[in-house]
């Protein structure tokens, strides 16, 4: 009987081993004004309905991307966010139609009762920044947003200006300090 107990428990637990090992998780990054962020990618409903909900932070060099098949009024609400945000809304080709920044929480106290923010124009996706984001680097509507997304689903997300390699940028720097 013990034999068999530990043989189950061993079984559930490569289970869940293997199971752990081939998740994949949505990401990518998004380049603003020659800024690179790290994002996290919410494409299916309950991704877009959770969002940025109950995070105690979201680091400076971080953003969330919500990812859309096509373009419609894709406005937000704060309810169960603990912090503030700014948020752009995109076209497809990553031209910024609508910012908004400083979006507070939403008081828990007010339950379902909370505002909306932005969607107020056609976009095709919108992108979470952390609180601040945009005046430290100078965002504004008309600016360009890159983006290069690997999905769990096999797919590729790829939009905005084309955004140079690390080691292009590296060797013009290089270049540039040569010659000064």
């Amino acid at each position: 009987m013990t034999h068999q107990i530990f043989l189950s428990i061993a079984l559930i637990l490569s289970i869940a081993d293997t199971a752990n090992a081939n998740v994949t998780v949505d990401g990518g990054f998004v380049v603003v004004k020659g800024k690179r962020f790290l994002a996290e990618v919410a494409r299916t409903s309950a991704e877009h309905a959770r969002g940025l909900m109950y995070r105690e932070n979201l680091k400076s060099d971080r953003c969330m991307f919500f990812v859309y098949e096509q373009d419609s009024y894709h406005s937000i609400w704060m309810k169960n966010c603990l912090i503030s945000l700014d948020v752009a809304w995109v076209r497809a080709d990553g031209t910024v139609l609508e910012t908004v920044e400083n979006v507070p929480p939403c008081s828990p106290m007010r339950g379902d009762d909370c505002p909306s923010y932005g969607g107020s124009c056609l976009s095709r996706h919108f992108i979470e920044f952390p609180a601040g984001t945009f005046k430290r680097i100078g965002l504004k509507t008309g600016d360009k947003i890159s983006w290069e997304l690997e999905l769990s689903n096999g797919e590729y997300s790829k939009g905005g200006p084309p955004i140079p390699n690390k080691s292009s940028s590296a060797k013009k720097k290089k270049k540039k300090a040569k010659v000064s």
